[in-house]
Protein backbone atom coordinates (compact mmCIF):
# COMPACT_ATOMS: atom_id res chain seq x y z
CA UNK A 1 0.00 0.00 0.00
CA UNK A 2 2.82 2.35 0.90
CA UNK A 3 4.47 1.55 -2.41
CA UNK A 4 1.33 2.55 -4.31
CA UNK A 5 1.08 5.89 -2.45
CA UNK A 6 4.70 6.64 -3.26
CA UNK A 7 4.07 5.92 -6.93
CA UNK A 8 1.00 8.21 -6.90
CA UNK A 9 2.92 11.02 -5.26
CA UNK A 10 5.73 10.63 -7.75
CA UNK A 11 3.27 10.67 -10.66
CA UNK A 12 1.56 13.79 -9.30
CA UNK A 13 4.90 15.52 -8.84
CA UNK A 14 6.03 14.69 -12.38
CA UNK A 15 2.70 15.87 -13.77
CA UNK A 16 2.96 19.22 -11.96
CA UNK A 17 6.56 19.65 -13.10
CA UNK A 18 5.53 18.96 -16.69
CA UNK A 19 2.68 21.49 -16.46
CA UNK A 20 5.00 24.17 -15.04
CA UNK A 21 7.57 23.48 -17.77
CA UNK A 22 4.86 23.71 -20.43
CA UNK A 23 3.67 27.05 -19.03
CA UNK A 24 7.21 28.43 -19.20
CA UNK A 25 7.53 27.30 -22.82
CA UNK A 26 4.20 28.94 -23.74
CA UNK A 27 5.23 32.19 -22.01
CA UNK A 28 8.56 32.25 -23.85
CA UNK A 29 6.84 31.73 -27.21
CA UNK A 30 4.33 34.53 -26.51
CA UNK A 31 7.07 36.96 -25.50
CA UNK A 32 9.11 36.08 -28.58
CA UNK A 33 6.28 36.72 -31.03
CA UNK A 34 5.23 39.93 -29.26
CA UNK A 35 8.72 41.29 -29.70
CA UNK A 36 9.13 40.29 -33.34
CA UNK A 37 5.67 41.58 -34.25
CA UNK A 38 6.20 44.95 -32.57
CA UNK A 39 4.66 47.62 -34.74
CA UNK A 40 7.04 50.36 -35.87
CA UNK A 41 6.00 53.89 -35.04
CA UNK A 42 6.18 56.49 -37.79
CA UNK A 43 6.74 60.27 -37.67
CA UNK A 44 3.80 60.83 -39.98
CA UNK A 45 0.50 59.34 -41.02
CA UNK A 46 1.18 56.98 -43.95
CA UNK A 47 -2.22 57.64 -45.50
CA UNK A 48 -1.41 61.35 -45.59
CA UNK A 49 1.83 60.63 -47.45
CA UNK A 50 0.20 58.21 -49.89
CA UNK A 51 -2.55 60.56 -50.99
CA UNK A 52 -0.23 63.56 -51.25
CA UNK A 53 -2.18 65.86 -48.94
CA UNK A 54 -0.69 68.13 -46.31
CA UNK A 55 -0.35 66.90 -42.76
CA UNK A 56 -2.21 69.04 -40.27
CA UNK A 57 -0.73 70.05 -36.94
CA UNK A 58 -2.74 67.44 -35.04
CA UNK A 59 -1.26 64.71 -37.26
CA UNK A 60 2.15 65.51 -35.85
CA UNK A 61 1.10 65.02 -32.25
CA UNK A 62 -1.27 62.10 -32.77
CA UNK A 63 -0.63 58.58 -31.39
CA UNK A 64 1.74 56.65 -33.62
CA UNK A 65 4.28 59.46 -33.81
CA UNK A 66 7.88 58.20 -33.72
CA UNK A 67 9.12 58.48 -30.15
CA UNK A 68 12.55 59.79 -31.18
CA UNK A 69 11.32 62.98 -32.89
CA UNK A 70 10.54 66.44 -31.54
CA UNK A 71 6.87 67.42 -31.54
CA UNK A 72 5.18 70.71 -30.72
CA UNK A 73 2.56 73.31 -31.52
CA UNK A 74 2.58 75.85 -34.32
CA UNK A 75 3.16 78.65 -31.79
CA UNK A 76 5.09 78.19 -28.53
CA UNK A 77 6.53 81.09 -26.56
CA UNK A 78 9.79 80.84 -24.60
CA UNK A 79 11.39 83.30 -22.23
CA UNK A 80 14.61 84.64 -23.71
CA UNK A 81 13.56 84.33 -27.37
CA UNK A 82 11.65 87.22 -28.91
CA UNK A 83 8.62 86.34 -31.03
CA UNK A 84 8.22 88.47 -34.16
CA UNK A 85 4.89 88.01 -35.95
CA UNK A 86 6.27 87.89 -39.50
CA UNK A 87 9.16 85.56 -38.68
CA UNK A 88 8.95 81.79 -39.06
CA UNK A 89 11.09 80.02 -36.48
CA UNK A 90 11.68 76.90 -34.45
CA UNK A 91 14.05 75.90 -31.65
CA UNK A 92 14.38 72.12 -31.31
CA UNK A 93 15.91 70.18 -28.39
CA UNK A 94 16.86 66.82 -29.88
CA UNK A 95 17.86 65.24 -26.57
CA UNK A 96 14.56 66.19 -24.89
CA UNK A 97 12.55 65.57 -28.10
CA UNK A 98 10.78 68.89 -27.62
CA UNK A 99 10.22 72.23 -29.34
CA UNK A 100 10.64 74.92 -26.64
CA UNK A 101 10.00 77.76 -29.11
CA UNK A 102 8.05 77.93 -32.36
CA UNK A 103 6.50 80.56 -34.60
CA UNK A 104 4.63 79.55 -37.79
CA UNK A 105 6.15 76.07 -37.46
CA UNK A 106 4.03 74.48 -40.21
CA UNK A 107 3.69 77.38 -42.64
CA UNK A 108 5.14 76.87 -46.13
CA UNK A 109 8.15 78.89 -47.27
CA UNK A 110 10.59 78.78 -50.20
CA UNK A 111 13.57 76.70 -48.99
CA UNK A 112 16.31 78.54 -50.89
CA UNK A 113 19.72 77.01 -50.15
CA UNK A 114 18.17 74.59 -47.64
CA UNK A 115 17.29 72.62 -50.79
CA UNK A 116 20.96 71.75 -51.18
CA UNK A 117 20.91 69.81 -47.92
CA UNK A 118 18.56 67.30 -49.54
CA UNK A 119 20.82 67.18 -52.61
CA UNK A 120 23.82 66.38 -50.44
CA UNK A 121 21.91 63.82 -48.37
CA UNK A 122 20.76 61.85 -51.42
CA UNK A 123 24.18 61.97 -53.10
CA UNK A 124 25.85 60.74 -49.91
CA UNK A 125 23.37 57.86 -49.70
CA UNK A 126 23.79 56.71 -53.31
CA UNK A 127 27.36 57.53 -54.34
CA UNK A 128 30.89 56.44 -53.43
CA UNK A 129 32.70 59.55 -52.11
CA UNK A 130 35.98 58.41 -53.69
CA UNK A 131 34.47 57.93 -57.16
CA UNK A 132 35.89 60.29 -59.78
CA UNK A 133 33.50 61.81 -62.30
CA UNK A 134 33.85 63.92 -65.43
CA UNK A 135 32.03 67.24 -65.51
CA UNK A 136 29.63 67.79 -68.41
CA UNK A 137 28.51 71.09 -69.94
CA UNK A 138 25.01 70.74 -68.49
CA UNK A 139 26.48 70.71 -64.97
CA UNK A 140 27.64 74.30 -65.28
CA UNK A 141 25.57 77.26 -64.03
CA UNK A 142 25.34 80.76 -65.42
CA UNK A 143 23.76 84.04 -64.43
CA UNK A 144 23.96 86.83 -61.94
CA UNK A 145 24.14 85.81 -58.31
CA UNK A 146 24.77 82.09 -58.87
CA UNK A 147 27.39 80.37 -56.73
CA UNK A 148 29.89 78.23 -58.60
CA UNK A 149 33.01 76.27 -57.71
CA UNK A 150 34.44 76.91 -61.20
CA UNK A 151 33.73 73.56 -62.82
CA UNK A 152 34.19 73.23 -66.60
CA UNK A 153 33.41 70.52 -69.10
CA UNK A 154 35.98 67.74 -69.02
CA UNK A 155 37.22 68.38 -65.47
CA UNK A 156 37.78 65.29 -63.32
CA UNK A 157 36.69 65.58 -59.70
CA UNK A 158 35.65 63.19 -56.91
CA UNK A 159 32.20 62.94 -55.38
CA UNK A 160 33.66 63.99 -52.01
CA UNK A 161 35.01 67.21 -53.54
CA UNK A 162 31.57 68.01 -54.94
CA UNK A 163 29.83 67.23 -51.64
CA UNK A 164 32.19 69.55 -49.77
CA UNK A 165 31.72 72.31 -52.35
CA UNK A 166 27.96 72.20 -51.77
CA UNK A 167 28.11 71.86 -47.98
CA UNK A 168 30.66 74.61 -47.40
CA UNK A 169 30.18 77.04 -50.29
CA UNK A 170 26.69 76.22 -51.70
CA UNK A 171 28.13 75.61 -55.17
CA UNK A 172 25.23 75.18 -57.59
CA UNK A 173 27.30 73.56 -60.35
CA UNK A 174 28.39 70.90 -57.85
CA UNK A 175 24.69 70.36 -56.99
CA UNK A 176 23.83 69.74 -60.64
CA UNK A 177 26.76 67.36 -61.13
CA UNK A 178 25.76 65.34 -58.05
CA UNK A 179 22.13 65.22 -59.20
CA UNK A 180 23.09 63.93 -62.65
CA UNK A 181 25.48 61.34 -61.26
CA UNK A 182 22.96 60.12 -58.66
CA UNK A 183 19.90 59.78 -60.84
CA UNK A 184 20.86 60.30 -64.48
CA UNK A 185 19.08 63.62 -64.98
CA UNK A 186 17.88 66.68 -63.07
CA UNK A 187 14.25 65.64 -63.53
CA UNK A 188 14.65 62.14 -62.14
CA UNK A 189 16.73 63.49 -59.25
CA UNK A 190 13.91 65.87 -58.28
CA UNK A 191 11.58 62.88 -58.12
CA UNK A 192 14.07 61.17 -55.85
CA UNK A 193 14.20 64.29 -53.64
CA UNK A 194 10.44 64.24 -53.18
CA UNK A 195 10.42 60.51 -52.46
CA UNK A 196 13.06 61.01 -49.77
CA UNK A 197 11.13 63.93 -48.29
CA UNK A 198 8.05 61.72 -47.99
CA UNK A 199 10.10 58.94 -46.39
CA UNK A 200 11.40 61.39 -43.75
CA UNK A 201 7.88 62.58 -42.94
CA UNK A 202 8.32 65.95 -44.65
CA UNK A 203 4.66 66.07 -45.64
CA UNK A 204 4.63 69.84 -46.30
CA UNK A 205 7.61 69.86 -48.67
CA UNK A 206 7.94 69.82 -52.45
CA UNK A 207 11.12 70.19 -54.52
CA UNK A 208 11.44 71.24 -58.17
CA UNK A 209 15.23 71.58 -58.49
CA UNK A 210 18.47 70.48 -56.82
CA UNK A 211 20.13 73.88 -56.40
CA UNK A 212 17.54 75.94 -54.53
CA UNK A 213 16.82 78.54 -57.19
CA UNK A 214 13.53 80.33 -56.72
CA UNK A 215 10.32 78.54 -57.72
CA UNK A 216 6.75 79.05 -56.54
CA UNK A 217 6.22 75.28 -56.63
CA UNK A 218 9.16 74.59 -54.33
CA UNK A 219 8.34 74.87 -50.64
CA UNK A 220 9.11 73.54 -47.17
CA UNK A 221 8.22 74.28 -43.53
CA UNK A 222 10.34 74.98 -40.46
CA UNK A 223 9.32 71.61 -39.03
CA UNK A 224 10.32 69.79 -42.22
CA UNK A 225 13.70 71.55 -42.22
CA UNK A 226 14.22 70.13 -38.72
CA UNK A 227 13.46 66.62 -40.03
CA UNK A 228 16.00 67.11 -42.84
CA UNK A 229 18.79 68.46 -40.62
CA UNK A 230 18.14 65.78 -38.02
CA UNK A 231 18.97 63.14 -40.64
CA UNK A 232 22.51 64.52 -40.98
CA UNK A 233 23.38 63.15 -37.53
CA UNK A 234 23.72 59.78 -39.30
CA UNK A 235 26.56 61.13 -41.47
CA UNK A 236 29.62 62.20 -39.41
CA UNK A 237 31.68 63.01 -42.52
CA UNK A 238 29.06 65.47 -43.74
CA UNK A 239 28.87 67.09 -40.31
CA UNK A 240 32.65 67.48 -40.21
CA UNK A 241 32.58 69.26 -43.56
CA UNK A 242 29.67 71.49 -42.46
CA UNK A 243 31.75 73.05 -39.70
CA UNK A 244 34.56 74.20 -42.00
CA UNK A 245 34.92 77.90 -42.75
CA UNK A 246 36.53 77.37 -46.19
CA UNK A 247 37.68 74.62 -48.50
CA UNK A 248 40.33 74.00 -51.14
CA UNK A 249 38.89 71.98 -54.02
CA UNK A 250 41.24 69.88 -56.16
CA UNK A 251 40.49 68.73 -59.70
CA UNK A 252 42.19 67.61 -62.91
CA UNK A 253 41.61 69.52 -66.11
CA UNK A 254 40.79 67.95 -69.48
CA UNK A 255 44.50 68.20 -70.33
CA UNK A 256 45.49 66.32 -67.17
CA UNK A 257 46.68 69.36 -65.23
CA UNK A 258 46.17 69.25 -61.46
CA UNK A 259 44.59 72.49 -60.17
CA UNK A 260 43.03 73.81 -56.98
CA UNK A 261 40.14 76.17 -56.31
CA UNK A 262 39.76 78.09 -53.04
CA UNK A 263 36.14 78.17 -51.85
CA UNK A 264 34.96 80.58 -49.16
CA UNK A 265 32.32 79.29 -46.76
CA UNK A 266 29.00 81.12 -46.92
CA UNK A 267 27.66 80.30 -43.44
CA UNK A 268 27.80 83.34 -41.17
CA UNK A 269 28.08 81.19 -38.07
CA UNK A 270 30.90 78.86 -39.18
CA UNK A 271 33.10 81.46 -40.86
CA UNK A 272 33.63 83.50 -37.69
CA UNK A 273 31.64 86.50 -38.93
CA UNK A 274 29.26 86.15 -35.99
CA UNK A 275 30.20 85.76 -32.34
CA UNK A 276 28.47 82.73 -30.88
CA UNK A 277 27.73 82.08 -27.18
CA UNK A 278 30.36 80.33 -25.09
CA UNK A 279 30.31 76.50 -24.96
CA UNK A 280 28.20 76.23 -28.13
CA UNK A 281 29.52 74.38 -31.18
CA UNK A 282 28.05 75.07 -34.62
CA UNK A 283 28.02 71.75 -36.44
CA UNK A 284 26.70 73.30 -39.64
CA UNK A 285 23.69 74.14 -41.74
CA UNK A 286 22.81 76.91 -44.19
CA UNK A 287 22.42 80.68 -43.86
CA UNK A 288 21.55 83.43 -46.32
CA UNK A 289 21.21 87.20 -45.99
CA UNK A 290 20.15 89.88 -48.46
CA UNK A 291 17.93 92.95 -48.57
CA UNK A 292 14.90 90.82 -49.37
CA UNK A 293 15.57 87.49 -47.64
CA UNK A 294 17.27 86.45 -44.41
CA UNK A 295 17.20 82.90 -43.09
CA UNK A 296 19.26 80.31 -41.23
CA UNK A 297 19.02 76.64 -40.27
CA UNK A 298 21.72 75.41 -37.89
CA UNK A 299 22.56 72.15 -36.15
CA UNK A 300 24.44 72.80 -32.90
CA UNK A 301 25.79 71.04 -29.83
CA UNK A 302 26.21 72.36 -26.29
CA UNK A 303 28.93 71.73 -23.71
CA UNK A 304 27.12 68.60 -22.47
CA UNK A 305 26.99 66.96 -25.90
CA UNK A 306 23.28 67.67 -26.42
CA UNK A 307 22.06 68.51 -29.95
CA UNK A 308 19.82 71.43 -30.95
CA UNK A 309 18.43 72.78 -34.20
CA UNK A 310 17.72 76.50 -34.62
CA UNK A 311 15.76 77.78 -37.63
CA UNK A 312 14.65 81.30 -38.58
CA UNK A 313 13.01 82.49 -41.83
CA UNK A 314 11.68 85.89 -42.91
CA UNK A 315 13.85 87.93 -40.56
CA UNK A 316 13.60 91.59 -41.56
CA UNK A 317 17.35 92.18 -41.65
CA UNK A 318 20.63 90.33 -41.26
CA UNK A 319 20.94 91.85 -37.80
CA UNK A 320 17.50 90.57 -36.80
CA UNK A 321 18.41 87.09 -38.05
CA UNK A 322 21.65 87.01 -36.07
CA UNK A 323 19.87 88.28 -32.95
CA UNK A 324 17.17 85.60 -33.10
CA UNK A 325 19.62 82.76 -33.74
CA UNK A 326 21.87 84.04 -30.95
CA UNK A 327 18.91 84.04 -28.56
CA UNK A 328 18.30 80.39 -29.39
CA UNK A 329 21.96 79.41 -29.04
CA UNK A 330 22.07 81.05 -25.61
CA UNK A 331 19.29 78.70 -24.46
CA UNK A 332 21.28 75.54 -25.25
CA UNK A 333 23.38 75.64 -22.06
CA UNK A 334 20.61 76.61 -19.64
Amino acid sequence: MKCINKKRKKAIFLTLAAIILLLFVILAVVLFFNRTNFKEEFPYNKSIQAFGTSAKEDALVAPGLASNLCVGEDFTQMEGIQSISEEMAGFFSLSERSIPFSNHLYEKVEPGKITQLMTVLLAAEHLNPEEEIVIEEDDRVYGKGVRSCGLRQGYHVTVKQLLNAVIISSAEDACQALARLTSGSQESFVSLMNEKAAALGMTNTHFTNATGYSSEEQYITVYDIYLLLNEFLKYPDLLNAMSLSDYTMSYTTEKGELKQQWLDGDNLFTTGKVTIPKDVTILGGKTFTSKSSNYAALLTQNNYGEFYISIVFHANTEGALIERISEMLTQTNR
